[in-house]
Formats: structure tokens, C-alpha cells, sequence
């Protein structure tokens, strides 16, 4: 047989062919598949951590004054928010300021409570404009560091969120008796 007609046969041949095609689509699949796992993880972890800060201004501001072990409770608040993704305090991080109101309407921070791994400090300039003379905001900060399943391909992602919630029974919420 020449080598042109080896070649023809070759061409024609269908057995094995089903192998051929399986091996080569597999690790496509297999990587899909696992793109579309991590890529619903992250939008469940933004989700929850947007979650969590909202819940952790609400609660802060339902109270007309606030205790430390209050607001620990509220940290636990927020863990539970997050389950069953994994928050500790070295991938979860919250910074709670009352901001308080001038006469100018100036923010100054009346009293700060922070739990976790914080991020960047809060700036007060992000409550600019959210209140008038006398009154306050509780702004939350929120980072959480989402860690794919895939962490040995996929490096982390840290969401940074930011609520804001005005104190419902009071103009200015004190911290351990102290309205800063």
C-alpha cells in the first residue's frame, strides 16, 4: 500500500473517532463548567456582602444609644448575613462612624467602632450633603475578601461596600453613653 493510499484510508476511518472528539472537547467543558461555579460564587458573595452592610447600618441605627458588646452582636449580625460563605475576622471587615452635622452642615465623626480586617478608613466626606445642623448618619464599611474555590488558580476579590442610615429614635446615637 503507498503511502497516498495509507493517507486516503486514514482520512476515511471513523473508528475512534468519538474518543478523539471527547478528548478534545472535555477540558473546554470542564472549564466552563467550572467558570460558570466561580463566576455565580463572586455574584453570591457581592450580593451577601452588600447585604451585610445594609444590615449592619440598620441595626446600628434602630438603638438610641449602643454599647461595644451591641455592636459585636451586630459584627455577628453581619457574619450570619454572610453564611454559608466563610467570614472571620481576617477576610470580613467592618467599620462603623457616626457622622455628625454642623451648622455649616459639615460631617465630623462623633464615634468610630471597628471590627475585623478593616479597609480604608471611611471618609467623611461621603456623608457631605446627608444631613443638617444637629443631626447624624451611620455609615458602614464593609470589606469582605471573597476566596474562590478555585484559590489555587483564581486569586481572591475584595468587595468594599458602603451604607448609610439615619438613627430612628434620636438625632445622635451614643456610643457606651458618649455622643462624641
Amino acid at each position: 500500500m503507498t503511502p497516498l493510499a495509507r493517507l486516503r484510508r486514514l482520512w476515511t476511518e471513523t473508528k475512534g473517532l468519538a474518543a478523539v472528539e471527547f478528548a478534545i472537547l472535555m477540558p473546554v467543558m470542564v472549564t466552563a463548567m467550572l467558570g460558570t461555579v466561580e463566576i455565580s460564587n463572586v455574584v453570591k458573595s457581592y450580593s451577601k456582602a452588600v447585604s451585610a452592610s445594609q444590615t449592619v447600618a440598620d441595626l446600628a441605627s434602630q438603638s438610641n444609644t449602643l454599647t461595644t458588646a451591641q455592636l459585636d452582636a451586630i459584627a455577628v449580625a453581619a457574619q450570619r448575613v454572610l453564611d454559608p460563605l466563610s467570614s472571620t475576622k481576617t477576610n470580613l471587615g467592618i467599620d462603623v462612624v457616626s457622622v455628625g452635622f454642623d451648622a455649616q452642615g459639615n460631617p465630623s465623626q462623633l464615634w468610630r467602632y471597628q471590627w475585623g480586617a478593616t479597609s480604608a478608613p471611611l471618609s467623611l466626606n461621603a456623608a457631605k450633603g446627608l444631613g443638617v445642623a444637629g443631626d447624624s448618619v451611620v455609615m458602614v464599611r464593609l470589606g469582605y475578601i471573597c476566596v474562590p474555590l478555585l484559590h489555587e488558580i483564581v486569586p481572591s476579590i475584595t468587595f468594599t461596600e458602603t451604607s448609610v442610615s439615619r438613627p430612628r429614635l434620636v438625632r445622635k446615637i451614643a456610643l457606651n453613653g458618649v455622643t462624641g
